[in-house]
């Protein structure tokens, strides 16, 4: 190694680094907006979103020439990729934790974990809207997740930074999911018995 290969290299690594934030950003942008269709019943338009976001990835993947940069940078947009698709596929009736996508472990397990969190305030709408069905759908999704991340909190926090403190308040949110499922399925019963 020599003064001039170190900046020609950091000079390479700037270039490709400024160029991989714009296609990460972008990524992220679709990610969340098919997150936000789906909540509003577009899925259609959802899954737009979620085929442009998937095309970016394979776009971000051709920077892994540069792992000085691409680890730290992808992880957090490919974490949002997954936490959409894993939502969509949820809601969808698709839910499977074989998702053909070229991720990181790390943010495959921290976009399924991110993932528990929509599928509460799905489940919430579904409670609101007094289809219980669903909302017991998703809250038996919710479980699975949990209990098969489980699995991976023995690896160290460096190889799935977040997972633990992700698995969490995922516990949480299942907790209080069922509680809030209770309660409705009690108030529905009590307004069917022509309770106040």
């Amino acid at each position: 190694m020599r003064l001039e290969d170190c900046m020609k290299r950091l000079e390479e690594l700037e270039s490709a680094r400024e160029e991989l934030f714009k296609i990460l950003r972008e990524m992220r942008i679709h990610s969340t907006k098919s997150v936000a269709l789906i909540h509003a019943g577009k899925i259609e338009e959802a899954k737009l979103e979620l085929k442009k976001a998937i095309e970016l990835l394979e776009k971000v993947n051709e920077y892994r020439i540069y792992p000085e940069i691409y680890f730290y940078l992808s992880n957090d947009a490919m974490q949002e990729l997954v936490e959409a698709i894993v939502f969509k596929n949820a809601i969808s009736g698709e839910f499977t934790f074989d998702i053909n996508l070229d991720v990181t472990p790390s943010a495959f397990l921290n976009g399924l974990a991110d993932a528990v969190g929509e599928l509460r305030r799905y489940a919430l709408t579904k409670l609101i809207e007094g289809d219980f069905q669903t909302a017991q759908r998703m809250l038996e999704i919710m479980e699975r997740i949990y209990e098969h991340l489980m699995e991976f909190t023995s690896f160290p926090e460096k190889l799935v930074p977040g997972l633990r403190k992700k698995l969490d308040v995922a516990r949480m949110s299942i907790e209080r999911t069922k509680s809030d499922y209770i309660a409705a399925r009690v108030a529905r019963l009590n307004e069917s018995l022509g309770g106040d």
